[in-house]
């Protein structure tokens, strides 16, 4: 028997938004002749939330803050591994044999395979946590330390742990047409957004020269200074938003998505004083969208 833990979960989660439709009317009798009113176009509003990862977890209460934990017995481990394979079928690329190779898209894959089944599921960072009723919650490990699929249970939590609360994200950023999203996981994948970020960077240098010192470089590149951060980030983005991007600079990185599938981070600069080019832009992928 293992001693009792205590555990505290956190989960990102949205809550639909209805959307609100405009309409008007018009025209009524008189003496005077009628005048034409031209119908006023029924405005289209963006979503301001993303439907949640988990609609089972949205139908539960939140968990408790502190419950003890231990081993009793697996409740959901058949539905787990059932997952885990539906996800290999769904999601080969995540996969190399038994290695996985996008750790954000599997655990938030898992998630929303579980939720077809009724069941609510959260990543904490390290462990899987699922229930199917606040009376309980059970963890799962499904990633070795070697980023290899495991399928393991490990305790239980009376009553279930997660999760503490519901959140909203953030605003959508400006000119994104798009909800806001809030992410589960982050890691280091295979970047899809790099090509058009690297070409972005190349159209900043030639439209906007005055943003640059070129008489200047980073030590073996011809990486030039740049003269204002903000507004070197900013063109950056601005130049992603004719294909298709949402971005916004966060004082540090540039972030962007198409959708809300998945976010990829970007740190154009170098020692905060150069362009940076290359490979080492890219820094993480989240999923869903960070923002």
């Amino acid at each position: 028997m293992m001693p009792f833990v205590t555990l505290s979960y956190r989960v990102s989660s949205v809550v639909l938004a209805a959307l609100a439709l405009a309409h008007c009317g018009g025209g009524g009798k008189g003496e005077s002749p009628t005048v034409p009113v031209a119908p006023t176009p029924t405005p289209v509003a963006v979503p301001t939330s993303e439907p949640p990862l988990s609609a089972s977890c949205e139908r539960l209460p939140l968990g408790a803050e502190n419950a003890p934990c231990r081993a009793e017995g697996a409740s959901f481990l058949g539905e787990v591994k059932g997952a885990i394979d539906t996800l290999k079928s769904e999601h080969p690329e995540y996969f190399r044999g038994e290695t996985v190779v996008n750790l954000p898209g599997y655990y938030v894959g898992l998630i929303r395979i579980l939720d077809r089944d009724g069941l609510c599921a959260a990543y904490d960072g390290e462990e899987l946590a699922v229930k199917n009723s606040n009376d309980f919650s059970d963890q799962y490990k499904v990633l070795t330390s070697w980023n290899e699929v495991r399928r393991s249970y490990m305790v239980t939590c009376t009553p279930a742990v997660f999760p503490l609360a519901r959140r909203n994200p953030a605003p959508s950023a400006a000119g994104c047409s798009l909800p806001p999203s809030s992410e589960v996981a982050c890691g280091r994948t295979s970047p899809q957004f790099f090509d058009d970020v690297e070409a972005a960077i190349d159209q900043v240098i030639k439209q906007k020269p005055e943003l640059f010192d070129f008489g200047q470089t980073a030590s073996g590149t011809d990486w030039p200074v740049v003269k204002d951060m903000t507004a070197y980030h900013l063109a950056v983005v601005n130049a992603l938003g004719p294909k298709g991007y949402c971005g916004k600079f966060d004082g540090e990185e540039i972030q962007l998505k198409r959708s809300n599938e998945l976010s990829e981070h970007y740190d154009v600069n170098y020692a905060d004083r150069y362009v940076r080019r290359g490979t080492g832009i890219f820094r993480t992928s989240c999923y869903p969208a960070a923002f």
